[in-house]
Formats: C-alpha cells, structure tokens, sequence
C-alpha cells in the first residue's frame, strides 16, 4: 500500500494493472457538507496479480498530481471496474471525468443476486466470505484533513485490498447459481447515465407530506426540479437553496409577483435573488393556468378492492418465488410494479422484463388472468394450474 505522491508513480501503478489484470477495484473517500458535489479526497485502486495484491491511494488534494492515466484506466473497456455499492463513487467520477466508468462490477448488488441479504454492507460481506473483521472507526472521519494518519491510510487501503478476494468468490457463486446476467441486467441500470440527471436525483418521493391533487404534486415536482438545477450550479446542497418546507409552501400560495414571492421568504441568504425570482414566479404562472383544467384522475387514487386482492396474491406469488430463490422480493419486484401489474391492461415495469419476467413475471400474469392459482397445502402454499 502506497500514497501516490507524484503522477509518475500513478502512471506506473495504471500500466501495471493494464498488463497484469483484468480488473482493478476502486474506492473513493470523499465530504460532503456544504456543498451540492461531493469534494473528493482519495481514490483507492487495487489489484492481484499471481497471488499478490497491489493497492495504491491517490490524494486528489493534491493540484499537481495528473489523473490522465487513471481516466485512462477508468475508460478502458477490457478493464473490469469493481466496487462497493458505488453509485456515490460513480457520480464523482461522472462529476470529475464527465463519463461512467464501464465494465462495472457492484458486488453488493451481487450478494444480492447470490441472496446474501438486501444491501449487504462491505464489513459483513468481508466477515461472511473472508473471515476477518474490519475495523470501521474511520467510515465517517473527515478526509479532507491533511496530513492522513497510518490508521485511516490502512482503513482506506482495505476498502479495496480485500474487494479483490470478495469479488473472485462472488463471481463464482453466480456462475455457480446460473445468475450472472441478472447482475449485468442491474449493472445496466447502475450505469445508465440517464440515471443520474437532475429529473432521476430531484425526485418528488425526496419531500414528505405531499399531499393533494396530481395539479399540486406536478407543481411540488416542478419546483423541486428547479431547486435542482439552482442546487447543481451553485454547488449547495439542496436545503441550501430551498428548504423542503418550503417548497411546499410556495407551492400551496402560488404567489402572483415578486413582493407576493418576497414574502415567503423562500431563499436562503446564499442565493442571487434577482436572479431566480422570475423564474420562479413563471413556474407558478403555468401552474395557475394548468390548474383551470379538470382532473382526469385523483394523484391518490387506489386500485378498488378487487384490484387490491389481486396485489395481495402477487405479493403471495413474490414471497413463494423470493424463498424458493433465496433472494430479497424487492429485488424481484416493487410493490409499485405488483399494482401496475394488477392495474393496468398493458403493464410496462422491470419485473415484466429481463430475468425477472422468467423468474415471476410470467406466472404474475397468469395469476392475474386466472390461468394458475395459489393453494394451501399442509404448511404451505403451492401454485396449481387452472
């Protein structure tokens, strides 16, 4: 293990895993306190190459240090990316390269395909597979400090020496079960850029107590997607810019002019108000004309008792699949999608597609339609054709 203090030593370390390996694992430390990104202040970089591994950590901090060959190895396509529940890791690097590293391994995704639990934590998956425990004490210490002690230099280094290991046995057992396309498919979504824009990350489900018709919710939705693209540009965290509250008050007044707007006292003292006054107030503008227009359906509408029934023996079905699988419902199906299922004539969600159709999707629709059913026999419940 080595802090990388010049650019020559981490070219050197890229070449290596280049000529010796197929995969290299990542870990990136980072704060984030103040501010809408997160300030990057080490990347861990690891691999093993005949039996031994070779781990690197790189100071961001430091402003001569070139990151050109470790973009490189980031884009290169014969080089698979492994990590730990990275989708905060991704976004840095999407942040600070503009491009999502790709191949991609996730191995928490993995032992959840391999059923090891729903978001089974580094330490557990390294105490379950390895045997060894971590010492965790330096997970939430402030790594933008200088210098960085022995301590935290050697938890960091582990965060990656021992993915190495972990991810050789989960490869294995996923071979082993006939599941590694299902982790492809969900590593698909990981690295959808799509997933990561202002719209994906400003979603309505972030702000509590939305309550009202779909008129109400669409402008909340508007707003929060507005305090978004503020939060991005001014690099504040999001209740810098509005606080949740206040999105929903300004969406219950609707004000008309600025003094209106004024008034509500809406923007932290952070924010060139000038600027966003009249953006703002066109938001709520549109809002009053949409507003004249009948609602088709109520936002809070829910399926009818015959409906529900129908939810409530796919979630049956779900069960029955999740135990005879070994693996969490929610990676199968949402309760989201068992309603849309149940709802709608022509349902478009993720557990009709891919693996998850063969696994559940296709008997959920014959529940649905009534061609198989569910029965009870002696301590359990087993699907019947009908």
């Amino acid at each position: 293990m080595a802090l990388v203090s010049s650019t020559d030593e981490l070219d050197k370390f890229c070449s290596e895993v280049l000529e010796m390996s197929k995969y290299v694992t990542i870990d990136t430390e980072f704060v984030r306190r103040n501010t809408y990104y997160a300030k990057l202040c080490l990347i861990q970089l690891g691999f093993e190459t005949k039996g031994t591994k070779n781990v690197i950590l790189i100071d961001p901090l430091l402003t001569e240090l070139n990151l050109t060959a470790l973009k490189k190895l980031l884009e290169n396509k014969r080089v698979t990316k492994i990590i730990h529940a990275g989708r905060q890791d991704l976004e840095i690097f999407l942040h600070l390269f503009d491009f999502l590293p790709a191949p991609l391994f996730d191995t928490q995704i993995a032992a959840m395909v391999c059923g090891m639990g729903e978001q089974e934590s580094y330490e557990s998956l390294v105490k379950k597979l390895l045997g060894k425990q971590l010492d965790k004490q330096y997970q939430y210490t402030d790594w933008s400090k200088r210098p960085l002690s022995a301590e935290q230099l050697k938890y960091a280094s582990e965060d990656v020496y021992f993915l190495c290991d972990i991810y050789e046995i989960l490869k294995r057992k996923l071979s082993d079960l006939g599941r590694s396309d299902w982790v492809k498919e969900e590593i698909e979504k990981l690295t959808n850029r799509d997933s990561y824009s202002s719209k994906e990350t400003s979603s309505l489900k972030k702000i509590k107590n939305v309550n009202g018709n779909i008129h109400f919710k669409n402008l909340v939705a508007a707003l929060v997607d507005f305090r978004e693209l503020i939060a991005q540009e001014l690099n504040l965290p999001r209740n810098h810019v509005i606080r949740d509250s206040l999105v929903l008050k300004l969406a219950k007044n609707l004000p008309k002019n600025i003094d209106e707007l004024k008034e509500l006292k809406i923007f932290s003292s952070k924010i060139n108000l000038s600027e966003y006054y009249p953006k703002i107030l066109n938001i709520c503008n549109d809002q009053r004309l949409l507003e004249k227009n009948p609602i088709i359906m109520s936002a809070n509408q829910k399926p009818n008792d015959h409906k529900m029934n129908v939810v409530n023996l796919l979630k049956i079905l779900l069960r029955i699949k999740s135990v005879e699988l070994r693996v969490a419902t929610k990676l199968i199906a949402t309760t989201k999608d068992l309603e849309t299922i149940a709802c709608e004539k022509n349902p478009d969600v993720p557990a009709l597609k891919g693996w998850r159709r063969q696994i559940f999707g296709l008997e959920a629709l014959k529940l649905k339609e009534g061609k198989i059913a569910l029965s009870v026999k002696g301590n359990g419940i087993k699907i019947v054709n009908v």
